[in-house]
């Protein structure tokens, strides 16, 4: 039985990782029955990787404006301690303001897509019985997450252009930007084209490497997704309730 096992394993020849990169957009099924047998996933996360850290390097003053907006507006600290803080970030040097984010962003990249797998392996596993083993997992949250990709290509202009790291390509841009902070707006934000469009290639993924009907696949994702989404906001409406 193992040798039959091993034998249509390795009948499934594994996809060129070019021919991934483009099928992911044009044919993910196909992605995902390869990553089935051939669970690889360090291109599409240098992939990720690359375009974070030209996120970094070409936003930091946005981003450290960013940052001074919070504190000068924050409840947390006393005013003394706010002009330390602003004398910090203006008086950074060359690692603090570009080694240190990449850095961090690195780890970040890792961390999220490990904790991302196990909540798939969790639900596709425990919750719904299926069987697959944390590799599959991960491989399939790193592909999915490669439609990031064309997000940055199209936020990031934007972002340079605007001056401003506040740039929505989802249902809150029916509110104005200055309603950011709240409840509404965050959860008209959670209906992102780009996490939706995610949602549904993650969803196929776990179709595909589970042997899931397709509503029971979109079932486990959107309920994933749910339940970032209502972390996510909470976070947000606890650190904003620091903020005037």
């Amino acid at each position: 039985m193992s040798e039959v096992l091993q034998t249509n394993s390795q009948s499934v020849s594994k996809m060129n990782p070019l021919v991934k990169l483009i099928n992911i957009f044009t044919d993910p099924a196909s992605v995902f029955n390869n990553l089935r047998e051939h669970p690889d996933w360090l291109i599409p996360v240098l992939l990720i990787m690359l375009m974070s850290v030209t996120t970094i390097l070409t936003t930091t003053d946005l981003q450290i404006k960013a940052q001074k907006d919070f504190i000068y507006n924050s409840e947390l600290f006393s005013e003394d301690k706010k002009d330390d803080m602003i004398d910090g970030l203006e008086n950074q040097g060359f690692v603090m303001k570009k080694i240190v984010p990449i850095v961090g962003v690195v780890f970040e990249i890792f961390i999220t897509y490990a904790i991302a797998a196990a909540a798939f392996m969790i639900f596709g596993n425990f919750i719904f019985g299926g069987s697959t083993t944390f590799k599959q997992n991960f491989a399939l949250y790193s592909w999915g997450a490669v439609i990031g990709v064309i997000e940055t290509i199209v936020k990031l202009p934007l972002i340079l252009s605007k001056g401003s790291l506040e740039v929505y390509t989802s249902l809150a841009l029916l509110m104005d930007a200055s309603e950011s902070k709240t409840v509404l707006f965050q959860i008209l934000n959670v209906f992102d084209i780009f996490s939706l469009w995610k949602i549904v290639v993650w969803s196929i993924g776990f179709s595909v490497i589970y042997k899931f009907s397709k509503g029971k696949a979109y079932t486990a994702v959107i309920t994933l997704y749910a339940i970032y989404a209502v972390f996510a906001i909470g976070i947000a409406q606890l650190v904003g309730g620091f903020i005037n």
